[in-house]
């Protein structure tokens, strides 16, 4: 075979094989990225079904308690109409979330859902001192630590005789630290709530780097604490 031909065979045979070689590449890699747009969707997913939890679950249940209390003060009671009038409200924003659940989760924030909580336990004769500063805090941080405060306040007004709360946000090298505690179980251990909340709740900050958990305190305290750092790495 003159030497000319097998140059042509090995120049061929070589663009064979840098082909072959390229195809593989794009195979793995267009399979990598159908793998991780089907764990965005799943995450997707798994979001859609944690907002509805905490967004519906939380409304409706402050529907409940609403028309609980206003039924309680019916008697002689010139507030019932108003009461009444918040747990039609209450209703009318469970509606309003499940439409809007998707956009709803983005206006959450730790600043005002500390200060709903400081209202909501108000009107229900609790103290609630709150001693946070989210300023300068990243939105998702906000938001996570926005819904801790929520879950652990719905949870305290189902589970317990609360009569002092405190939300508490404090900074160590980096570290936020959000405490939310309450003295509305005296005289039995406390327990965490039963339901996917809590799992939720970790779930949640575990894809920010944080942790959640639950202790009991003395006199009867239940604390509800979130560690998760300033600057996440997504």
């Amino acid at each position: 075979m003159p030497p000319q031909l097998y140059v042509a065979v090995a120049v061929i045979a070589g663009t064979v094989l840098i082909s072959l070689g390229v195809t593989v590449v794009l195979a793995l890699r267009i399979r990598r990225l159908r793998a991780e747009q089907e764990r965005a969707v799943t995450r997707a997913h798994e979001e859609f079904a944690r907002d509805m939890h905490d967004l519906v679950g939380h409304w409706l249940w402050l529907a409940s308690i609403k028309s609980e209390l206003a039924y309680r003060r019916a008697a002689g009671d010139a507030r019932l109409r108003g009461e009444l009038g918040e747990a039609l409200q209450a209703v009318r924003h469970a509606a309003h979330a499940v439409r809007n659940v998707s956009k709803a989760h983005r206006h959450l924030s730790l600043q005002g859902e500390s200060m709903r909580a400081q209202a909501l336990l108000a009107s229900f004769g609790a103290d609630c001192s709150v001693r946070v500063d989210a300023t300068a805090l990243p939105r998702e941080v906000s938001a996570a630590l926005g819904t801790v405060v929520r879950e652990g306040v719905t949870n305290m007004l189902r589970h317990s005789t609360v009569r002092t709360c405190v939300i508490e946000l404090a900074e160590h090298d980096g570290l936020l630290r959000l405490t939310v505690a309450n003295d509305g179980v005296p005289g039995r251990s406390p327990r965490p709530p039963a339901g996917d909340g809590l799992g939720n709740l970790r779930d949640r900050l575990a894809r920010l780097g944080g942790t959640v958990r639950v202790s009991a305190g003395e006199g009867g305290w239940f604390n509800l604490v979130a560690e998760v750092p300033r600057n996440f790495s997504e």
